[in-house]
Parts: structure tokens; sequence; C-alpha cells
């Protein structure tokens, strides 16, 4: 039995071990294939957050070009009305550092206050005079660093000035933290300068970046995803194989122990069976489980019967005295064992 139960064993493990990484080898091109349009999708999602926050502050700029007071200060060139024009619309905008109004003909950089305007913020000033162009991130890593946008002001369909808007950076990433992303990897990248990074790129491997561009901007999104399991993956298959292994092996052991409880107990009736016939004891209660074993009991009485035969004097007495049941028994067949005993054909 013990050999028997370790075989048994040992073939619904390799069965369950066959079939679960059989499933996972299958599946592996449909989980790498939901991986990436998860990562594709959730790539789009940060993309389009972005965008509608800088369309915003665009829509919300352009409203501000067409104050009376900026008009005013702009048409009259007068630096004290453009900077009070400036300080009002400061007012009306959460989250920014610097507004300022500036003529047509600027040239000059400005360091005395915070955020400075570098070369950068004049580079995106003279691009506003044939258009407005896309906002973008100024300055080194510092105190300096700032989120800049241009829009232009005008006049009878022609630019008199421009305002340009100086926001902390953390405005944009603000919305990148607070994107979700699953096993994956996104940068924010403006030209070759990475703005902010979401996930973990050690989970990802070696896996070639995609990107997706960013309406309104200038930026792009690179993203990544996992093309192979990771550890979190192969725990939970792990897992999963030791559970069922657990419980098959369980049910097994059960069942071991019920049948060699069932097997010993009906061997005790079938030995006590025996006994009696042998010494001729009248007993008929013989408990059994298995019902291959009642015809057992009935053929060993069947041949007892034919053995005390050979005591009796006549087949009369034979008759008289013995009475001999043979149950239906494919497996036991009685006929021919003995051709005659003490002279009486059976």
């Amino acid at each position: 039995m013990r050999k028997l139960f370790y075989l048994l064993a040992a073939a619904i493990v390799l069965m369950i071990l066959t079939t679960a990484f059989g499933i996972y080898w299958l599946s592996q091109s449909d989980i790498t294939k939901a991986r990436e349009e998860s990562a594709v999708a959730e790539a789009k999602n940060v993309a389009l957050g972005l965008s509608a926050q800088i369309d915003l502050l665009n829509k919300t700029l352009d409203k501000m070009t067409q104050d009376p007071d900026v008009l005013n200060a702009v048409a009259l060139g007068n630096n004290g009305l453009l900077k009070m024009a400036a300080a009002k619309l400061e007012q009306y905008i959460p989250d920014i550092l610097k507004i300022r109004i500036l003529l047509p003909d600027t040239h000059e950089t400005d360091d005395q206050t915070q955020p400075s305007m570098g070369f950068a913020d004049l580079e995106l000033v003279r691009e506003t005079l044939n258009g407005n162009p896309f906002p973008g991130i100024q300055g080194e890593k510092g105190a300096g660093r700032h989120f800049a946008i241009a829009r232009g002001i005008y006049q009878n369909g022609k630019i008199t000035g421009v305002i340009l808007a100086s926001f902390d950076e953390n405005v944009v990433l603000k919305s990148l933290r607070l994107a979700s992303i699953k096993n994956g990897y996104m940068e924010l990248k403006q030209g070759p300068a990475v703005l902010g990074t979401l996930g973990d790129k050690m989970a990802v491997g070696h896996i070639d970046a995609k990107e997706i561009n960013v309406a309104n901007t200038g930026w792009t999104i690179h993203y990544q995803y996992p093309d192979s399991t990771g550890l979190g993956d192969l725990a939970l298959l792990g897992s999963l194989i030791f559970t069922t292994s657990f419980v098959a092996l369980l049910a097994l052991f059960v069942g071991h122990r019920w049948l060699s409880n069932i097997l010993r107990q009906d061997l005790e009736s079938l030995m006590k069976a025996f006994k009696d016939i042998m010494t001729h004891n009248s007993q008929s209660n013989y408990p059994l489980e298995l019902t291959e074993f009642t015809a057992a009991i009935s053929n060993l009485m069947q041949f007892k019967r034919v053995l005390d035969y050979g005591d009796r004097e006549s087949p009369a007495e034979l008759e008289s005295g013995v009475n001999i049941i043979v149950n239906d028994d494919d497996d036991f067949d009685i006929e021919g064992l003995f051709d005659e005993v003490n002279g009486f054909k059976l």
C-alpha cells in the first residue's frame, strides 16, 4: 500500500507541475500583449492629463491678454504700468511665480527677480512674435528652474506685446506623480532632458522604450513594460502549485488511511469467518465494507462443505444434512475441483 501511495503521489505532483507550466507557457504571449496594452493605455492617460492641464493654462493666459489694463500698458509702453498690470494678473493664477508683460523689442535678460528670465525665456518670447510656441521647463536644476508659457498680446490683428508666465515646475510634474502605473516605467522628456519619471525601471528589464507625444507641448512620454515574468508572478505560480499539490496529497493520504482501515476491518471479519467455518461455529454476522470479500466468505463456506462430505455415509444423508448455497461469483469455480469424493460423483 505504501509503495502504491508513493507512486500515486509522485504521479499527481508531476501532473500538476506539467499542467501548471504548460498553461503558463501557453499564456505568456497573451500576458505580454495585455501588459503592452496596459502600458499604452496608462501612457495615453498621462499624456491626456498633461495636455489638458497645459491647454487650460494657455486659455487662461489668452483671456488675460485681452485685459484692458494689459492692452493700455502695452499701448503706452510704460514700464510702471506694465509691472502693475502683471502684478494684477498674478493674483488670479494659482501656483504662479512671476508674470512679465514684455514689448516685442525686449532683448535683455532679467536676473533681478525670481525666477530669473534667461536666454531660453527670451528665445520663447521671440518665437511668440511668429505664433504661440510650445511651453517648456527652463533653466538648470536649482532655484531658477521654472515652467514658462508665453502668449502673444494682439491689437487690431497685430502683436503688440507678450505675456511671459513662470510657474513652479512641480505644477506639471505633480500631475505626472499622481498618475498610477502597474509593472511599467515612464519618462517625461523635453528633447533629451528627462523632466520626470514614473514607475520602477528595474522591473522592465532591457525592453526598448516606446513614445507618445503630449499634445500642446514639445514633450514626449517614453514608456516601457516588462516582457518577462517578475518575482511576483513566479511567487504566485509557486504558491498555486504548492497549494494544489498539498490538497491533492492530503486527499490521497486521507484516502490511503481510510482504505487501510477498511481493509484491516474486512480482513479481520474474513479471518473470523474462516475460523468459524473451520471450527463449525454457527455465526452468520460478518460485517464487510468491500463487497468483494462477501463472495470470498461464501466460497469458503461452500468449499468447507464439500470437504466435509467425506464424513457422510450416503448421498441421502448429504442431501438431508448439508445445505450448500452457491453464490453467483464469476471469480470462483468449484466445478472440476474434485471429480469424486468417497465414491460419489459431485
